[in-house]
């Protein structure tokens, strides 16, 4: 009975680390260049089949093996769907790879694309104030006379001036990480690389005046937060249940 109670908490538990992941997931619907997290559980084979039998079954229901438990939180990486906006400091990426920004001490990685100027003419992510670095590991600057400012497919920035003279400025630095499992999210679509980044490879296309948005599906996101939503309900109940019978096995016990 114990053991029925110990499973159920554990489902319990990783519906409910799940639905925190989904929440989470459809809270950044709309956020540009986000990536959806996916909730990895380990399941367990009984004691009995792990150990070929039940006779020296131990009796902390923590060592018991079965169920289920969570084993990790990894991040979808693959590419979001891509929006014209018609913004000139909009940027979208196609590929492997991510813009470098900094806050003047650390360096971060993103998909997000959304770009600004500050009042002294940094290039910066927008809403952030984070300046976005180039292919040198240098600040981008636009000079104040620019009357436009052109991104090429490969990075490359031209000041286009009054006169229609263009002059090239910087290329955006782009780079990729080892391996996706070094990156650590820090929130507003922003990542922090455990290990080296390279520059990233020819693969990595732009797009000026587009924009990659969130890689969640809302409808699909929704239909699995349900379904959690219901598991979890489930495994409650199957506690409940369990927590009831062994009440009144436990009544039924005790002398009158």
């Amino acid at each position: 009975m114990l053991y029925g109670l110990y499973l159920s908490a554990q489902g319990a538990q990783v519906q409910s680390t799940r639905l925190d992941v989904l929440s989470n997931n459809l809270a950044n619907a709309g956020t540009a260049g986000f990536k959806r997290d996916l909730a990895i559980f380990q399941s367990h084979r009984p004691f009995d089949v792990e150990n070929g039998g039940t006779s020296n079954a131990p009796s902390n229901q923590e060592a018991l093996s079965g169920g289920v438990t969570p084993a990790k939180i990894v991040t979808d990486f693959g590419n979001g769907p891509v929006v014209h906006t018609g913004g000139s400091l909009d940027v979208a990426l196609s590929g492997s790879g991510f813009f470098q920004v900094t806050d003047g001490t650390q360096q971060f990685l993103t998909r997000k694309g959304q770009f600004a100027l500050n009042p002294s003419g940094d290039l910066v992510l927008q809403n952030s104030g984070l300046r976005v670095l180039s292919s040198s590991g240098a600040p981008i600057n636009v000079p104040t006379e620019a009357t436009q400012v052109e991104i090429g497919g490969d990075g490359t920035l031209s000041a286009v001036g009054s006169d229609g003279s263009r002059s090239q400025l910087a290329k955006l630095g782009l780079a990729r990480p080892g391996s996706d499992q070094q990156l650590e999210r820090v929130g507003s679509s922003l990542f922090r690389s455990n290990g080296p980044v390279s520059p990233a490879g020819t693969d990595l296309q732009l797009q000026q005046g587009f924009v990659e948005q969130s890689s969640v599906a809302p409808v699909s996101e929704m239909i699995e937060l349900i379904q959690a939503s219901r598991t979890l309900e489930a495994n409650v109940n199957m506690i409940k249940f369990q927590d009831e019978a062994l009440d009144r096995l436990l009544q039924s016990a005790t002398p009158h």
